[in-house]
């Protein structure tokens, strides 16, 4: 039994290795065309008859291994690591080291940069780097599986899943820094607006609450509770990223994964991934809620989603309908200060919980004669009906109550701007703003989960009732063909953040087949279980996205910085004394005293570019009539053109600044002062005596 699944394990194994060096192989033959090497006469000739073996290697012990049941390799493979079984402590030490060992070597060789006075070739040097990693990542494997004295998959895939978390909170924990200006373009504004929560308190009085993201600034407005500068509200807002994905992460696996979840195997081959420390599957649900925290994070679910997304897996069941219904409610008015396409995210999730647990005829049965003997459907429907109703009702009374009492009463626009933005389509597709392209990134990134759901239909499609299946589908189209087109509004697809509310109801759907929780139409009925190679897969993918950002901590020359924050500050100092200080950039200098100017609320960098890129004209008049009237007697933004641009990252929003805001405060203001840090490029404005070159 034991050596049946460590047969299934190489065979997997050894086809991943097979293509993993298939790929480099031919990306290598590329590069060495590009740079026109001669193979017989240079070293990587050497290189490329090596990438040869391991391909002919792979493929010999791969058949070997598929045709021969007690294969000599596994016999021999299990026989030695079964005799290091008393050298656990070496093989935690091991797989500390290969965590240690992969940035590194990353970090030594500058991979994937151009290093100048080198002669080794970047592209080059990156493929060798991703090559070694392939095989350290195994050897991790192994150091786990003697660590733990667990199987093969065991090792395996907590390997993947420890270096992924390991990589993804290294990568995490560098915007917890203590530079003194916005490490982004829009990264300080954050603080800016969640500082409104208690702007009477900071600035002396109250101004309007943001009409974007409101729920996410109200997370991250805690943190004015404890004091403290920019630097532990970094440190806040990793946390909100971190303990929150974390708690839905756990709390889906808990709700999905009882039993130990095994390979796709016969009955009498079948063996846990896990040896978990009790009977109900608790190392498999650990496993899947450290998946599940490295997916949410790749996709880029919001923490403020995440709260839709854990209150109806704690609190909705089809056995308790008005507790259900309170936390629908709640998380559809938590949606409806957060995102408007976010309004029936917490319906839709109670909904799909509902149609996976409960049965179409075991609801019929119950309930016909309850309800007037009414038809099956309508039964059925009845509670999945009303929970939309209640959860819509509730998003749309949310806003209406928010916008009143936020101080946006008469500029409702705001909160619809994204029905006025341009569509740009060709952001699905790779394209210089995202080089995988929004679409066949999330294809790969919920590939897995897909998969899974896919094979589900297929296998078993009778065991949930049509209407079932037709709700399940429904939604997650009409949430994928949503989240698309977010993604490709004007401002968006440069990631897969905006893809977050379909990504969120696929991991549910997907979670209850993979935990075989699922309620089919008769009693005793069984999901399989996912099949090895589609569990080795998923487990690789995070870590395939992880590594091509993994960078070290960014090192900046203090002084430096704080030399021009100090001036930037005299300057405005000064500046304030003749009047008001517009902050279009850089904010944060007013939220947390560094400036002593008053707050100008109005044209903030992230509204002024929402309300440019929608066309809202009333709010982009009043901007151009303050600026006329030169009500500022500075502004501080970024370095501003007029360039237009054919081509590029984000080219589009780009051309809207320099068409829409740019002309016209270069018309009415003059840069006065270059003011230069190292992720910051600032220039301070002064009224111009004679407009000029206005639009």
């Amino acid at each position: 039994m034991k050596e049946t699944s460590s047969k299934i394990f190489w065979q997997t194994t050894l086809a991943l290795t097979f293509l993993a060096d298939l790929g480099i192989l031919l990306w290598s033959i590329a590069r060495w065309n590009e740079i026109g090497v001669i193979l017989y006469r240079s070293v990587w000739g050497l290189v490329f008859l090596m990438y040869l073996a391991v391909l002919a290697g792979c493929a010999w012990i791969f058949f070997h291994v598929a045709q021969i049941t007690n294969s000599r390799f596994v016999s021999k493979i299990e026989k030695i690591t079964s005799s290091l079984g008393n050298l656990r402590h070496l093989g935690w030490i091991l797989f500390a080291a290969i965590v240690v060992l992969i940035p590194y070597l990353k970090f030594t060789f500058r991979v994937g940069e151009v290093v100048k006075k080198s002669t080794q070739d970047p592209v080059l040097t990156m493929i060798l780097f991703y090559w070694a990693v392939w095989w350290l990542i195994l050897l991790a494997a192994a150091a786990l599986k003697v660590a733990l004295k667990s199987t093969w998959q065991t090792g395996f895939i907590t390997a993947l899943l420890v270096l992924g978390l390991a990589y993804e909170l290294f990568i995490r924990a560098q915007a917890v820094s203590s530079y003194p200006l916005s490490m982004g373009w829009s990264e300080a504004s954050r603080y800016y607006y969640a500082s409104l929560y208690f702007a009477n308190s900071i600035y002396g009085e109250s101004f309007p609450l943001s009409t974007l993201h409101p729920s996410r600034y109200f997370l991250q407005s805690l943190a004015f509770l404890v004091p403290g500068g920019l630097e532990w509200h970094r440190l806040w807002q990793l946390l909100l990223w971190v303990t929150l994905t974390g708690a839905s992460a756990w709390v889906l696996a808990a709700r999905t994964i009882k039993p130990a979840i095994t390979p796709n195997l016969s009955p009498d081959e079948r063996v846990p991934l896990s040896h978990p420390p009790s009977g109900d599957g608790l190392g498999v649900r650990v496993l899947f809620a450290a998946w599940l925290f490295l997916f949410f994070l790749r996709i880029g679910v919001y923490y403020h989603l995440q709260i839709m997304l854990i209150a109806p897996l704690l609190f909705v069941s089809p056995k308790h309908p008005w507790r259900s219904l309170a936390a629908i409610m709640f998380a559809s008015a938590w949606a409806g200060v957060s995102r408007v396409n976010w309004f029936p995210v917490p319906a839709m999730i109670a909904i799909a919980i509902y149609l996976l647990e409960t049965p179409f005829a075991r609801k019929a049965k119950d309930e016909r004669e309850k309800i007037f003997r009414l038809s099956p459907f309508v039964n059925y429907l009845a509670q999945p009906f009303t929970w939309s109703i209640a959860g819509l009702l509730s998003a749309l009374a949310a806003q209406a109550v928010y916008i009143p009492l936020s101080g946006n009463a008469g500029n409702e626009k705001a909160f619809t701007s994204s029905f006025t933005s341009d569509l740009l389509w060709d952001r699905l597709w790779p394209n210089d703003s995202y080089p995988l392209g929004v679409l066949p990134a999330v294809l790969i990134v919920a590939g897995p989960l897909l998969a899974v759901l896919l094979l589900a239909a297929r296998r078993n499609d009778k065991r949930l009732h049509p209407l079932r299946w037709a709700g399940l589908w429904l939604m997650l189209a009409l949430l994928f063909g949503g989240s698309l087109i977010v993604s490709v509004k004007i401002g968006g697809g440069g990631d897969l953040h905006n893809m977050d509310a379909f990504a969120a109801l696929l991991s549910v759907v997907a979670a209850y087949f993979i935990g075989d929780k699922a309620a089919g139409e008769s009693a005793g009925e069984r999901w399989q279980a996912p099949a090895w190679p589609l569990l080795a897969t998923g487990a690789l993918i995070p870590l395939a996205f992880l590594l091509p950002i993994l960078k070290p901590f960014p090192h900046y020359n203090q002084k430096a910085n704080q030399q021009a924050e100090k001036q930037l500050v005299e300057l405005v100092n000064a500046a304030a004394k003749n009047g008001p200080v517009l902050f279009i950039n850089e904010r944060e200098l007013v939220t947390f005293g560094k400036v002593q100017a008053a707050l100008v609320p109005e044209y903030e960098a992230v509204t002024l570019m929402e309300m440019a890129m929608s066309g809202n004209q009333a709010y982009l008049e009043r901007f151009y009539t303050d600026l006329r009237a030169q009500r500022f007697a500075a502004i501080v933004a970024g370095k501003q053109n007029l360039g237009m641009k054919d081509e590029g990252a984000f080219a589009e929003e780009n051309n809207i600044w320099n068409t829409r805001v740019s002309p016209y405060i270069l018309c009415y203001y003059q840069p006065a002062t270059l003011v230069e840090a190292g992720l910051s490029k600032l220039e301070f404005f002064v009224p111009r005596a004679t407009p000029e070159n206005c639009p």
